[in-house]
């Protein structure tokens, strides 16, 4: 399990490119926002800390949004 503090730069910008290119639908609670989010990015959002299962999903999403 890989946590990354949301104040790194590097990946501030890349989780914000993400978090821009998400679609929200419309009447959709936060739960349910961030339960797509995990499935999407395979990834959970925990206060100001994002947790990858693996050392894989982290560099993908680094490769893809960084």
């Amino acid at each position: 399990m890989i946590r990354v503090f949301i104040g790194d730069p590097t990946f501030t910008e890349a989780y914000h490119r993400a978090f821009r290119a998400f679609p929200v639908h419309e009447l959709e609670r936060p739960a349910q926002y961030f339960r797509r989010w995990h499935e999407q990015y395979r990834c959970r959002v925990i206060g100001d800390q994002v947790e990858f299962a693996c050392e894989e999903d982290y560099t993908w999403f680094m490769l893809r949004w960084a």
